[in-house]
């Protein structure tokens, strides 16, 4: 693209020179640059963003982006400056995006970096090694940040209020090793947050003293643990942060570590604002000794508002059917990568079991008989949407019971090989794609999208069976050719994905292909992916710049 400057990974060791006005976005980043010099940048008045991370830059001259004013985007991380300094920002009153992040640096400098730069909304700055002061001034002059990263594994000193200077910080993102400055932290930016971020921390020895906090602020409406430990007893204590957040909460653990058995030895008073969690999910989670865990029985009584729960490699075996049954309000339930089987999901989905649920993912399961899992989950009434995706079914039977109104059913990659009437009529998605399937004559009288990509057909459904199809993505097959008629008799097709296929290019082929200005409208991954088999003369050449010779034709 015009403007575009793409200098990634060659081994430069100074910023080439010759650069002009022309320039609107420079990366440089994964080089051997060890200088910013006065005069490398200076005729890059137009420059938008900058790219220089992951280089060997320990000197940056003071006046080296002071032409720089339309930058929006610079990137100064995983450098070697041990020292920030605020020249380098007094020109840049467009920037947007900065990170400084991976330096050697142990404060932001000694005079506030930041102050002229009043359109900033991303910053991330600190590294994991010596940056261990914040300091009052530091973040003076930022008003409106939509995302803050610190990252300060070995943070020792917090100067009180330091963060209370940035009006608006919706989203922070803190890497502390230990919870020790935690509160401090969090009582500075209580006012603002709306999405609280926690990374690499031990909280093992977390406790939750009662801050003086004056305000409750309404606007906090999520909390993400990411990389975290946490026993039983700091559980407890970190549940108490919720209590400054408005209802409708999510909270979020990603590869998180459990030290605990789930024995929450407390009165449900003190954790009674897990009752406004709304949406939780749960990547990943360690817990070392899970053949001790308790069944958590003495929080169900919580867990009456939560609507959405995804909890993902995380080796789930069951959900308690009297879990199941508090979960009065649940919509949607993500059991992705765990190891439900039929017998643990009768239990699971029990009578009276989540009488709300929507959507039910069962992705990468254990889950072996199709006909097993359509009649236990006859119990869940409102059952619309069922992804049971990357499960060995192999076979399907002739028939199948189904809750009455499911309207989406994902089937891909679970090696079947042919269709039954076991798939119900009322779907109006159907996802069957990375099978094993070399034919389609199955009626569904009500489907409008039809995913059937890297099978093995030969030829397009016959448009009777899907009278009311909009979109049918059957890319990755060996479908040899299609015609007008074939398109034309599907009469609400609107997206129609086939690339990836052996075509034969036929001069019927390629007359009706190159001859519809209209086809491209519809064909998605038009004309790339659209490539001739045969013959032997054109193969490889795409169909649509395909040219036959008369002989071959007539």
């Amino acid at each position: 693209p015009t403007g575009v400057c793409d200098g990634r990974s060659r081994s430069l060791n100074s910023i080439p020179s010759g650069l002009t006005a022309a320039v609107k976005c420079l990366d440089l980043s994964s080089n051997e640059i060890t200088y910013v010099s006065n005069s490398d940048l200076r005729r890059c008045v137009n420059l938008r963003t900058l790219r220089l991370g992951a280089n060997e830059i320990h000197m940056v001259e003071e006046d080296s982006f002071f032409s720089l004013r339309s930058l929006e985007y610079l990137d100064l991380s995983y450098n070697r400056l041990s020292y920030l300094s605020s020249s380098w920002f007094r020109s840049l009153s467009a920037l947007k995006f900065l990170n400084l992040l991976g330096n050697l640096y142990k404060t932001l400098g000694e005079r506030s970096l930041f102050s002229h730069l009043p359109n900033l909304r991303i910053l991330k700055v600190g590294n994991s090694n010596s940056f261990t002061e914040i300091q009052e001034k530091d973040f003076a002059g930022l008003t409106l940040l939509e995302k803050l990263e610190i990252n300060a594994p070995n943070l020792q000193t917090y100067a009180p209020k330091s963060l209370k200077s940035i009006r608006n910080v919706s989203h922070p993102i803190l890497h502390l090793k230990q919870p020790v400055l935690l509160l401090e932290i969090f009582v500075d930016i209580l006012s603002s947050l709306e999405h609280l971020e926690l990374r690499d921390t031990n909280l093992n020895t977390f406790h939750f003293s009662k801050v003086s906090i004056s305000e409750t602020n309404t606007s906090i409406k999520k909390f993400t643990f990411r990389n975290v430990q946490i026993t039983d007893e700091s559980f407890t204590e970190v549940v108490k942060l919720f209590n400054y957040a408005s209802g409708g909460l999510e909270v979020e653990f990603d590869d998180c570590t459990h030290d605990g058995v789930g024995d929450f030895r407390t009165t449900l008073d003190t954790i009674k604002c897990l009752g406004d969690v709304e949406t939780l999910t749960i990547r990943k989670l360690h817990i070392p000794q899970f053949f001790l865990y308790h069944d958590l029985s003495n929080i169900y009584s919580l867990t009456g508002k939560v609507k959405r729960i995804t909890i993902e490699n995380s080796k789930v075996f069951l959900v308690p059917c009297l879990l199941s049954q508090h979960l009065k309000s649940l919509e949607y339930l993500d059991l992705s990568e765990n190891l439900m089987s039929e017998e643990t999901l009768k239990n699971s989905a029990c009578e009276h079991a989540w009488p709300f649920l929507k959507t039910l993912v069962l992705r990468q399961n254990r889950l072996k008989s199709l006909e097993k899992t359509g009649e236990i989950l006859l119990t869940l009434k409102n059952l619309t949407n069922l992804d049971i995706s990357k499960n060995n079914f192999h076979s399907m039977p002739e028939t199948c019971q189904w809750p009455g109104k499911m309207k989406y059913l994902n089937l891909s990659s679970t090696r079947i090989q042919s269709l039954t009437r076991c798939i119900p009529q009322t779907l109006e998605i159907l996802d069957i794609s990375n099978n094993n399937l070399d034919s389609f004559s199955l009626v569904l009288p009500e489907l409008k999208e039809l995913y059937i990509s890297r099978n093995k057909l030969k030829t397009l459904p016959d448009a009777s069976f899907l009278p009311v199809l909009l979109v049918m993505r059957i890319s990755r097959n060996i479908i040899t050719t299609f015609s007008k008629e074939q398109l034309d008799s599907f009469q609400k097709l609107k997206t129609l994905e086939a690339g990836g296929n052996s075509f034969v290019c036929s001069c019927d082929f390629l007359s009706f292909t190159q001859g519809q200005q209209a086809l491209a409208q519809v064909l998605i991954d038009w004309p790339e992916e659209y490539v001739c088999d045969s013959p032997s003369s054109v193969r490889g050449q795409r169909v649509r710049d395909t040219r036959l010779s008369p002989s071959e034709c007539h």
